[in-house]
């Protein structure tokens, strides 16, 4: 009968691999690994070639920074999206960048390419007929465009977003050419663009900042413009009103001159006391939009432009290095993996 202890023994010993034929089997196949590694590494390179080279623009904003979210347990009360203050956190920025608006914004946007061929928006660029690049043009071949239709609504007066597959993919595409990040220790927004023309890129990335300042700037004085809106036309009402009762007065006067009835002195000062109140409402208002106009002034953010939107000389891929490097390591992969599975089979000494 046999021992289990020799037997496990045994077992155990099967399954050990000396150092010194790991260091020989490298040794034997270290040639063949450097082969594959350099052949890769070529490979990678020549197919970065036919890569399109892309081009990154971008600016840096610094926002005015109120009340953050992260400090503050009064914006935690309010929610996540604004301080105290009523202004949006600068946290939902890059939010606000990644909207189907602001996809349907870029694709109105006007735009002019690196050759100085202007578009009327970016729409008309983006379906332009262009000669495509190699890989572009070999992954395409023998694709036929499908007809399509736009879904219909069950009441075309109900005002809900609706696109056919071809509009949703522009909106789509459109909102992904912009991104905007945010530091999350200064606050600092950077908003970049990368595209095939640098000149494009550029014009998306302005775009994409006057948007942000537009709408956070709308959002933040929304309450107090519809003061200003409200207060203009009660005070253009009181001014009607005091301009009506004054006129109404002067005319009771000069018609009842020689009046020395009690009655007339009533309806005098009845007059006189409504000419008083309205000219009273109207200054009352009038400050009041005074008031309300320099508040929205006060309350309008304020953006710092630090580095301002260029249009990009260097390219920023492809990374041709960087394909060569993972082609190198892919190269060696696959070739142990030959080695092993299949040319010495070493997986089968191991059972």
């Amino acid at each position: 009968m046999t021992n289990p202890e020799i037997q496990a023994d045994k077992n155990t010993d099967t399954l050990e691999i000396s150092i010194f034929e790991v260091v020989g089997f490298f040794k034997k196949y270290l040639p063949v690994l450097i082969a594959a590694a350099v052949l890769s590494a070529m490979i990678g390179v020549a197919f970065s070639f036919l890569l399109a080279k892309r081009y990154t623009a971008q600016t840096i904003l610094l926002p005015e920074l109120g009340s953050s979210r992260n400090n503050s347990f009064f914006s935690m009360a309010l929610g996540a999206g604004a301080d105290p203050n009523g202004k949006l956190v600068p946290e939902l920025y890059p939010n606000i960048l990644s909207t189907i608006p602001f996809g349907q914004y870029l694709l109105k946007t006007p735009v002019v390419d690196i050759n100085n061929v202007s578009y009327p928006t970016l729409e008309s660029y983006l379906t332009r007929k262009s000669s495509q690049s190699f890989l572009s043009g070999l992954f395409s071949f023998g694709k036929t465009e499908k007809k399509e239709t736009k879904p219909k609504l069950p009441n075309p007066k109900i005002k809900i977003l609706s696109f056919d597959p071809k509009q949703e993919k522009m909106v789509m595409a459109a909102k992904n050419l912009v991104h905007a990040t945010v530091g999350t220790t200064d606050g600092i927004i950077t908003i970049e663009s990368e595209m095939t023309d640098p000149v494009v890129a550029a014009m998306l990335v302005d775009a994409g900042e006057k948007y942000l300042i537009n709408y956070v700037s709308n959002y933040t004085i929304s309450k107090t413009t519809q003061q200003v809106e409200f207060l203009q036309k009660r005070v253009a009402e009181a001014r009607k009103r005091q301009q009506k009762a004054e006129y109404a007065l002067q005319t009771y006067r000069d018609t009842h001159r020689n009046t020395f009835l009690n009655v007339a002195r009533i309806e005098e000062q009845r007059l006189q006391a409504e000419y008083v109140l309205s000219e009273a409402i109207h200054s009352d208002l009038s400050i009041k939009l005074e008031q309300s106009k320099i508040r929205e002034k006060e309350e309008k953010p304020v953006f710092k432009v630090l580095e301002p939107v260029r249009v990009p000389l260097a390219k920023s891929s492809p990374k041709r290095l960087f394909i060569g490097v993972i082609f190198s390591v892919l190269g060696i992969f696959l070739t142990l993996t030959y080695i092993i599975f299949f040319k010495e089979k070493l997986h089968k000494q191991l059972v």
